[in-house]
């Protein structure tokens, strides 16, 4: 097994909130990491670009916009407000990576299954949505945090976490999930 990159490990520096046993806590980093030593083994040089990226301290600064990282990764940096209320959405094919620049930002992580009345699944947008869920996990991001959400697990982003919208600055990044043979 290979080691994790040098920049996680560097990174993973601070606490994470409690979460639900599909999740893993690690400092910096809330993410299932059985699921990620799996992903990372299957496409390590998407990972390592999409850290390398993030390292470099001029990504902190660019502007809102989408910006490739290699031909299948990419990353949209967010200058925006954080919200009372926003859809769960569950992906099929790529792993978000959200890390946060400034500002806060709540999350409700829970299960596909735990969806409540979800919406058709769109190809071309990679997500089904829905209003609510029967279930969740707030997990709660400051800046340098990050948080990696797999296809398992469905989320509800941009919430404000002390019930007041704010500003933030955040960064997601798309890498694709390889499935396991």
């Amino acid at each position: 097994m290979k080691k994790l990159p040098i920049l996680l490990l560097l990174a993973l520096c601070a606490c994470a909130p409690k979460a639900k046993t599909y999740l893993w806590n690690e400092a910096d980093a809330t993410v299932d990491r059985a699921v990620y030593d799996e992903q990372y083994k299957l496409n390590q040089a998407e990972w390592d670009a999409v850290f390398a990226w993030l390292a470099k301290p001029e990504t902190k600064t660019l502007p809102a916009g989408r910006y490739e990282i290699t031909d299948q990764t990419y990353a949209t940096v967010q200058i925006d407000s954080t919200r009372l209320t926003m859809n769960y959405e569950d992906h099929h094919k790529r792993i978000d990576l959200f890390y946060i620049v400034s500002g806060s930002e709540l999350i409700n992580v829970t299960k596909p299954e735990n969806m409540v009345e979800p919406g058709p699944y769109s190809e071309s947008r990679d997500a089904a949505y829905s209003r609510t869920a029967t279930d969740f996990t707030p997990v709660v991001l400051n800046p340098g945090q990050y948080v990696i959400l797999f296809p398992s697990d469905a989320h509800q982003p941009m919430l404000a976490p002390d019930g007041k919208p704010a500003p933030i600055h955040k960064i997601v990044a798309k890498i694709p999930f390889v499935q396991p043979e």
